[in-house]
């Protein structure tokens, strides 16, 4: 089997990543392994922008207030001001490297309000923020010691004498071993466990599965954030409806043109994310239609909003008149591998960062346009981390024979996401842990998670792999006795405050 050596290995292309590889190349070879185009990431479907306090009467003190009251009271405070002191030096930096944000008529940053923000420090370039960041990483990491490998998938992680050294890689040319002295995962969400997502059709946690199947610590897995407002289509993704909609005036309604967000939240409409999804659960269970009254924004909808204005325009519909039909939908995962502030994890070598990572700053319910600001920040602190390490790797000292290459299928089944068994994981997790959740519906999806397990064979790896990782998101969802944030239970509706310290791990020789 052929080896490749770097200096560091990061699996994922997202903004995470592209953060790691810029902030280490400096001090080594990078290589960036993609399952598609690197392009293909949750990071460029990122619409709303990204959260600072910039603000004349805004202050990172204030930023993680809201970033704590958010997080329902399970965030590591210390994490929370690493971020929110962070925040402007990474607007700054994202300036300096090209990044073009939308600014007011006298040339200041423009900044957007969102939901559990109590100020306006939103920063966006239209509605397409992640793409733009992205776009300016991407182009920034390819004039550096940076190396792409595309439509490659990781199987697994090479774990020799308590640390990790690389891992075992596929991709059209066969398998392969990529050895490294540090290994980043920044593999991104798990939406597509959930099929009505607005994430990428690659989110699918595989890099939750490679952690857990290697011995690290994951973390909090039953707090999965749903975003009120998807456009209601039959499309896989769904199409995200910013949140900065709302922030900007659009209201929800039901069909009878009621508003109802303020009978369940003094904010109203820009209430925490939980809180209005299942506000609107109820509502449909009342029998309403929910929709999206966009229509005091009149033209500065179509100004402010270009892309999401033409994606709804291409459904005969004009926002500036029309009701627009929403749905909430799978959106961000906030437990994840356990690491600590510079996303190391207990696995000696083996770091992460992003959304794939649990690093405490999100808590039970992630505060929005903070997921891009992690990604950088913490992204940069992973460099660092790794930079400053690279002494410490003693690659040549360990015994690489035969390493990673058993019971490894010479041939891999792709995942079919239109296979009946996907579709029936994904019903499963939408309808039994999901927005509201009971002890019953999850005893039996997890029985039935089981035996799908048992009807997937060895060359089904990314499918085994989904299973694995909603089989793991069910038994934390199981364990949490109450509801706090995003994991809302019928039969322990309410926050138990001897919960508050609890995090649930897992770690595969307990799980």
């Amino acid at each position: 089997m052929r080896n490749i050596k770097t200096d560091f290995l990061i699996i994922g292309s997202g903004i995470a990543g592209l953060a790691t590889a810029l902030g280490a190349s400096p001090y080594g070879e990078v290589i960036v392994i993609s399952k598609d185009r690197p392009d293909l990431c949750n990071s460029t479907l990122a619409q709303g922008g990204i959260a600072a306090a910039v603000g004349k009467d805004d202050s990172p003190r204030e930023h993680t207030r809201d970033t704590l009251i958010a997080g329902a009271g399970i965030c590591k405070e210390k994490t929370v001001e690493i971020l929110t002191e962070e925040a402007s030096k990474v607007i700054e930096r994202l300036i300096e490297l090209g990044t073009s944000f939308d600014r007011t008529n006298s040339g200041e940053l423009a900044l957007g309000r969102e939901g559990a923000h109590s100020l306006a420090r939103v920063i966006h370039r239209g509605d397409d923020t992640g793409a733009a960041i992205w776009e300016t990483l991407f182009h920034k990491v390819r004039g550096q010691n940076v190396r792409f490998l595309t439509e490659t998938r990781a199987e697994e992680l090479l774990i020799a004498e308590g640390r990790c050294y690389g891992a075992l890689v596929r991709n059209s040319e066969g398998v392969r071993r990529i050895l490294a002295r540090n290994v980043v995962l920044a593999t991104g969400g798990i939406g597509e466990i959930y099929g009505r997502t607005t994430n990428s059709l690659l989110s699918t946690g595989e890099g939750l599965a490679l952690a857990w199947k290697a011995g690290a610590v994951l973390s909090d897995l039953e707090f999965v954030q749903f975003h009120p407002t998807a456009l209601a289509t039959e499309e896989n993704p769904l199409f995200l409806i910013s949140e900065a909609v709302r922030g900007e005036g659009a209201v929800l309604v039901t069909e009878e043109l009621e508003r109802f967000m303020p009978n369940y939240h003094l904010r109203a409409d820009l209430a925490p994310r939980d809180v209005v999804t299942r506000a609107i659960v109820s509502e449909q269970k009342k029998g309403h239609q929910i929709y999206l009254d966009a229509s005091s924004l009149g033209h500065h909808f179509e100004q402010r909003f270009p892309n999401i204005y033409a994606k709804i325009h291409s459904l005969c519909l004009d926002p500036r008149k029309d009701l627009i039909p929403i749905t909430p939908a799978a959106h961000f995962s906030m437990g994840g591998i356990r690491t600590d502030s510079f996303g190391r994890t207990n696995i000696q070598g083996l770091y992460a960062c992003g959304e794939c990572a649990n690093t405490g700053v999100h808590g039970a319910n992630r505060l929005a346009s903070n997921s891009l600001l992690e990604g950088l920040v913490f992204g940069k602190r992973v460099a660092q981390t790794i930079a400053e390490s690279l002494n410490e790797s003693h690659l040549s000292t360990l015994d690489l024979t035969d390493q990673g290459t058993r019971d490894i299928p010479q041939v891999l089944k792709p995942l079919d996401l239109n296979d009946p068994r996907v579709v029936t994981l994904q019903k499963l997790m939408w309808s039994s842990v999901g927005i509201i959740r009971d002890e019953a519906g999850m005893t039996e999806a997890y029985k039935a998670l089981g035996q799908l397990d048992r009807e997937v064979n060895s060359s089904e790896g990314e499918l085994r792999n989904m299973i694995l990782v909603a089989k793991l998101i069910t038994s934390s969802a199981l364990q949490r006795l109450e509801s706090r944030g995003s994991h809302y239970r019928l039969d322990y509706p309410e926050i138990d405050p001897t919960w508050q310290p609890k995090h649930l791990s897992l770690r595969r020789h307990s799980a």
